[in-house]
C-alpha cells in the first residue's frame, strides 16, 4: 500500500483518501458521545479531499510522485 501511494496520481491519492474519508465518517458516526451524523462529517472530509486535489493539481502542494521522485 505504501508504495502504491508513493507513486500515486493525485487522481488515485484522492480515491484513496476519499474511501478513507467514507470509513472514518461512518466509524465516527457511531461514537455516542460525538452526536455529529455520518453526512456531516462525510461532508467534512470529502471537502477536504477536494481541496487537496485542487492544491496538488495546481501546484501549491507536491503530488506522493514528485515527493518520492518519480514525476519530477
Amino acid at each position: 500500500m505504501a508504495r502504491f501511494l508513493r507513486n500515486a496520481s493525485p487522481e488515485a491519492y484522492f480515491l484513496f483518501s476519499a474511501f478513507l474519508g467514507v470509513m472514518m465518517a461512518a466509524l465516527a458516526s457511531r461514537i455516542p458521545g460525538l452526536e455529529v451524523s455520518f453526512v456531516t462529517l462525510l461532508v467534512i472530509f470529502i471537502a477536504f479531499d477536494v481541496i487537496t486535489y485542487i492544491a496538488m493539481k495546481v501546484g501549491w502542494i507536491k503530488t506522493p510522485r514528485q515527493r518520492s521522485g518519480v514525476d519530477e
